[in-house]
């Protein structure tokens, strides 16, 4: 049964691009330069910054809590590793990202993340993820319904959002070869967790956790 009431929150996982690292500043000049010159909307300002989005999902308000105990605990048993850029890409519909390499600490960091965090999911799904204009795979609806997130285990797709441009899908791969002369950076160093809850526009810190340091 799926819940469509106030009592659920989306809340999101990930891990944000270290700020003032050289990959934060190219990837918000990248954005700048998608904003000038093709009219996409500012993407970092404020508490909006580059990340990589592990899990995210509506939840009951209850559960917040047990989830910032669950990233805790997995925090404390995660060393920090690093990741490779693979190249710079988009979806046909004008997001243009990094694609990062599905590694195998990636994977079993987002994997526990899934495993662990789901059980506390009850029976919401945000709202968006059901509007009508997405279309998803047969597999991708059985993960919606099961974790509340279509794009989790097997449909994993680690990436970090550079910017959005509408309706310009004829321009997509030219801009994509513009803003690799922008990225010279080919891989980042994943320090913690970060746990936010919200929506789009206005999002709650509400946990930072950090792994396992290796320096």
């Amino acid at each position: 049964m799926v819940k469509q009431n106030q009592n659920c929150i989306w809340v999101g996982i990930g891990i944000e691009v270290p700020m003032g690292s050289q990959i934060c500043r190219e990837i918000i000049k990248a954005n700048n330069l998608l904003v000038d010159k093709y009219r996409a909307k500012k993407g970092f300002s404020g508490s909006k910054h580059p990340h990589l989005n592990l899990y995210d999902l509506s939840v009951p308000n209850e559960n917040i809590r047990l989830i910032a105990e669950k990233l805790k605990g997995i925090s404390k048993t995660q060393k920090s590793f690093t990741v490779k850029i693979e190249d710079i890409n988009y979806f046909h519909f004008g997001l243009i990202f990094l694609k990062i390499e599905k590694s195998d600490a990636l994977v079993k960091l987002h994997e526990k993340i899934v495993e662990e965090v789901a059980k506390l999911k009850s029976g919401c799904i945000d709202a968006d993820y059901l509007t009508p204009h997405r279309k998803y795979t047969a597999r991708q609806k059985e993960m919606l319904m099961r974790y509340g997130n279509p794009f989790v285990l097997d449909q994993f797709q680690p990436h970090i959002t550079i910017g959005h441009v509408k309706n310009q899908e004829d321009k997509l791969d030219k801009i994509r070869k513009r803003l690799r002369e922008l990225i010279s950076m080919t891989e980042i160093k994943i320090y913690n967790i970060h746990f936010v809850a919200g929506n789009e526009k206005d999002k709650l810190m509400l946990g930072k956790f950090n792994l396992i340091s290796t320096e």
